[in-house]
């Protein structure tokens, strides 16, 4: 099968649509190995098998968040190499991974050069507010971002995957059988770190007996998708009962000031409506990624988010709107969802300042730059680190089934629930003010959400990761008279089964935890399956492994 250009375009150009960031709540879903699989298919005539290579390459990728703007990895670019080559030449499927992971750390440069080019429309949008040129700051925001980005993304990719794919395929076909194991073994191996990312981002270390709980339970009982995770629902929801019987007896101090809040924001004068709030939200949410740079992080998109707002308040006055327009330029960067609530208390601020309330724009940008950081590490920890894995777990047996169901239910609940967060905390903030954030990080119910939400990620991270990380060995022991005994089917799994799997993902999480980062885990996740698979000792090379008398004997 060979690629031809109207193939070679089309995925050239849905690259470059997965680099938009354009819609902050289906960026994780459009631009993530489940759906790009799903268009891979389409396009290369064979959605099973893409969604079969998706499945595999989704656990590699599973916890990691790009905390304040970071991108190691390049997921989009991984999934369409990797299901392209692999569709291409007929390889064994858990080597696409392997396919991926180099394709990812290559790609995920280009990110470098797109975040130093982004620097000049931040900069130009500076001059634009000057003259409140709200069209121009609009076009720098989105536009100028994608016309860009056709030469740093698309384009190379064309030309890698019309000119580079099926000379990779044909060079995997001609590899002797000792490097393909390599490669199969550490296709199925990588995933762990996927794996131990998770677990160490969302739990403490206390949680494990959680995880092993839920590995043990899939591996004995062979739940996953929905069973297992009703099982973690109702582990967490035991869990919650008891931190509810801890906490018996303490009288929580009625919250008087968010309820003054409350009454003093329905007492008082409005200029904006619940349809200009809402289109707050909706802009924000398209424009949330789309000028991401190194300058001022996501400050353009900030500005583009509160135009129209801005203008309905400040349009009568030039020099204000310019100031306003000017201010909300400055660094600003935070989780798109949960530090929205950032924008209603700025919205709120902004609304009284126009009714001419004494309040100085220092303590607009001051509220920016005090609460973006700790709502950042809310949203990442709830959203990307929980929510997401979770619902990748509950779809991933269908797409390992090959169905192209999983990216739309995935994308259906992920878009939708965080979309409905989106709205929700921008319309608190803006009706409660700064007592809404006062109210969500002092409040002890967000610390319990966060522990109950640790629970569950934490056992479905060990259900899931005893059906994707596949660590075995074929390796045996002469046992005298032509018979030998399976390391693995013998000794192993008589133990406990999938236990070299469960010593890889917590080896893995324990080199993570001792400060080690995950470029070095993923280099040595490389050699370790490289090696071990190329003499067979793990995967289905066969090893056998001699009695020290015989080795003794021979020497």
């Amino acid at each position: 099968m060979e690629l031809s250009i109207l193939q070679s375009v089309i995925l050239a150009l849905y690259y470059w649509v997965c680099t938009f960031g354009a819609i902050y709540s289906l960026t994780q879903v459009y631009a993530k190995p489940l759906f790009v699989a799903l268009v891979c298919g389409i396009v290369l005539g064979d959605v099973p098998t893409a969604m079969k290579i998706g499945a595999s390459i989704q656990p590699m990728f599973l916890a990691f968040t790009g905390a304040g703007g970071t991108v190691v990895w390049d997921e989009a670019a991984a999934t369409i190499v990797g299901c392209t080559v692999t569709i291409l030449s007929g390889i064994e499927l858990s080597q696409a991974v392997t396919i991926a992971v180099p394709v990812s750390l290559l790609c995920a440069q280009l990110h470098t050069i797109r975040r130093i080019v982004m620097v000049y429309p931040v900069q130009k949008a500076d001059k634009y507010a000057e003259t409140c040129n709200i069209r121009g700051i609009t076009f720098m925001a989105f536009w100028w971002p994608q016309i860009i980005k056709i030469f740093i993304y698309a384009i190379p990719m064309f030309f890698a995957l019309h000119f580079g794919a099926e000379a990779m395929g044909t060079l995997m076909n001609s590899l002797p059988t000792w490097i393909t194991n390599a490669l199969g073994i550490t296709g199925k191996l990588l995933p762990a770190l996927g794996f131990a990312m998770t677990i160490n981002v969302i739990g403490r270390p206390q949680f494990l007996p959680f995880f092993l709980g839920g590995f043990f339970l899939a591996q004995y009982s062979g739940l996953s998708g929905i069973p297992l995770a009703l099982s973690g629902l109702f582990v967490a929801f035991l869990y919650y009962l008891i931190l509810e019987v801890a906490d018996k007896g303490k009288k929580e101090a009625m919250d008087e000031g968010t309820q003054a809040a409350v009454e003093a924001d329905e007492e008082g004068k409005k200029l904006l409506t619940s349809k200009d709030v809402t289109n707050l939200v909706v802009r924000w949410n398209f424009y949330c990624e789309c000028s991401n740079s190194f300058a001022r992080l996501q400050s353009l998109a900030f500005c583009a988010a509160f135009i129209p707002v801005l203008k309905k308040l400040y349009g009568h006055d030039q020099e204000e709107f310019s100031a306003a327009l000017t201010r909300h330029l400055m660094f600003f960067n935070t989780e798109g969802i949960w530090g929205s609530i950032i924008h209603g208390i700025v919205l709120a601020m902004e609304e009284q300042r126009a009714l001419g309330a004494p309040i100085p724009t220092e303590a607009i940008t001051g509220i920016k730059a005090g609460l973006m950081g700790p709502f950042a590490g809310i949203g990442d920890t709830i959203d990307w680190s929980t929510l997401r894995p979770l619902l990748i777990a509950l779809v991933l047996p269908l797409a390992e089934n090959g169905s192209f169901l999983a990216p739309i239910i995935y994308g259906i609940l992920l878009g939708g629930i965080t979309f409905a967060e989106n709205m929700f905390f921008v319309k608190t903030g803006y009706r409660m003010g700064t007592q809404a954030a006062l109210s969500v990080l002092e409040g002890g119910a967000i610390n319990k959400f966060i522990s109950c939400a640790s629970v569950l990620g934490m056992f479905m991270m060990g259900g899931l990761s005893a059906s994707m990380v596949k660590v075995y060995t074929s390796a045996q022991i002469p046992t005298g008279e032509g018979t030998v005994m399976a390391i693995q089917g013998d000794i192993l799994d008589a133990v406990a089964p999938g236990l070299l799997t469960l010593f890889a993902v917590l080896m893995t999480y324990r080199y993570l935890r001792s400060g080690h980062s995950m470029m070095k885990a993923t280099f040595w996740l490389l050699v370790i399956g490289l090696v071990l698979g190329a003499v067979g000792i793990i995967g289905d090379g066969g090893f056998l492994i001699k009695p020290i008398m015989d080795l003794s004997a021979a020497a």
